[in-house]
């Protein structure tokens, strides 16, 4: 039994990777060719998964109601297939950024609606004694073939560059097709946990626990500080350095090289030096990321490329490490039928942090008054975001300073 549902969480996630490498991964690139400014796109990034995280709060109650943790994250999976379609229609009708972002708030609300739930439920199916092994490998699997699928994305585009609205909903059809398999894997796994498992534990006495408070911060934190970069980063490929959706593609798919190759070492590391340690040392990598593409833009065009090549391995592998010590961290500190809702508030606040700089970086771009002053020293607005970015990041580290010494003298103590 045991077996089996390992073997279907590698196979279902394995049908995510194309939706998440064909869809998630292009909205920000239909954005830029619908035509919205930066912060238009840094809302379509960030809104709807700040109304999701609110969502999150309530993802204990929908359980509840479908009497069943799989049930509830196996419907809204098929729920996410059906809004590709939607997406469908809707790009070959209009480039009405209002219904886009409506599509997009619903889209996230179903993501972030099963998350909290999916964590719980693979935490009952994965046994402890191999988690840290188990999602490492799971994740390298899936990351290469959103890396697989990201490269056959970029060469429909380069395909139909001439009816890119069609290029996009070819895209868009497979990753709908992905998701309602992966729904159909998901439901072949065992039901696992109680609907009723986060009712002994209230909002209010998680953040009580310092060790649980600091790093609820530090991830909202060094999201928010992640945002004055992320969702422009398409923006500075396509406009301010016109390199052309097969740079972008290119690009992505050495972020997922980076993250790919590196999952397994990451996992070793995490389990030798501890998901702390491995916390500190990848967000001091992320301080480092901003300068670097802060950089980029001072090469000549095949300058560009190759430095953006390399710089994108980094993050991959930067993000490969903080993603899985991140994940792994929040199950070391919770107690296994807390989980649904610390992550809930984890997420919520992640979210609103999201959103919040999201929407400060977007503006920043935007505004002429910076336009101005920064083109007067050869810089750029987007740039000066990314100089934001690399500061916030830094000081986000502070709470890791802080957990630190919360765990040695929680160690002392025992």
């Amino acid at each position: 039994m045991l077996k089996n549902n390992l073997k279907y969480s590698i196979i279902e996630g394995s049908f995510f990777a194309f939706m998440f490498g064909l869809g998630e991964n292009y909205l920000s690139a239909l954005g830029v060719f619908l035509g919205y400014s930066a912060l238009q796109i840094s809302i379509l990034s960030s809104l709807p998964q700040l109304v999701g995280a609110f969502i999150q709060l309530a993802s204990n109650n929908m359980a509840k109601l479908f009497r069943s943790m799989k049930r509830l994250v196996v419907f809204l999976s098929v729920l996410q297939s059906l809004l590709w379609i939607a997406l469908i229609f809707i790009i070959f009708n209009t480039d009405n950024y209002a219904l886009i972002l409506l599509w997009s708030v619903v889209y996230y609300g179903t993501a972030c609606g099963m998350g909290p739930v999916w964590i719980s439920w693979i935490g009952y199916l994965v046994p402890k004694s191999i988690r840290s092994n188990y999602h490492a490998n799971r994740n390298r699997i899936i990351n290469t073939l959103i890396f697989i699928s990201i490269l056959i994305g970029g060469a429909i585009l380069e395909i139909f560059e001439s009816n890119m609205v069609l290029a996009f909903s070819i895209m868009f059809g497979v990753a709908s097709i992905g998701r309602m398999l992966s729904a159909y894997y998901l439901n072949k796994k065992d039901d696992a946990g109680n609907t009723d498992d986060g009712d002994a534990y209230s909002y209010e006495n998680i953040l009580r626990s310092k060790t649980k408070l600091l790093f609820i911060a530090y991830n909202t934190s060094i999201h928010f500080s992640v945002m004055f970069l992320g969702p422009l980063f398409t923006i500075y490929i396509l406009r301010t350095m016109e390199l052309g959706y097969f740079v972008l593609t290119l690009s992505m798919a050495a972020w997922w090289i980076g993250n790919i190759s590196s999952s397994k070492f990451w996992g070793r590391v995490g389990k030798a030096q501890g998901n702390l340690y491995l916390l500190k040392l990848t967000t001091m990598l992320m301080v480092v990321l901003p300068i670097l593409w802060i950089s980029v833009y001072y090469f000549n065009y095949e300058g560009r490329i190759i430095v953006s090549l390399i710089i994108n391995i980094l993050a991959g592998v930067t993000f490969a490490g903080f993603g899985l010590s991140s994940f792994n961290y929040l199950y070391e500190i919770s107690d296994e039928k807390e989980v649904v809702k610390i992550s809930s508030l984890v997420n919520c606040l992640k979210g609103i942090g999201i959103f919040v700089g999201a929407v400060i970086a977007g503006s920043i771009v935007d505004s002429s008054t910076i336009i101005n002053f920064t083109s007067n020293y050869n810089f750029t607005s987007i740039q000066f975001s990314m100089l934001l970015s690399t500061i916030f990041r830094f000081l986000s580290y502070a709470f890791l300073t802080q957990l630190e010494k919360e765990a040695l003298f929680a160690t002392k103590i025992k």
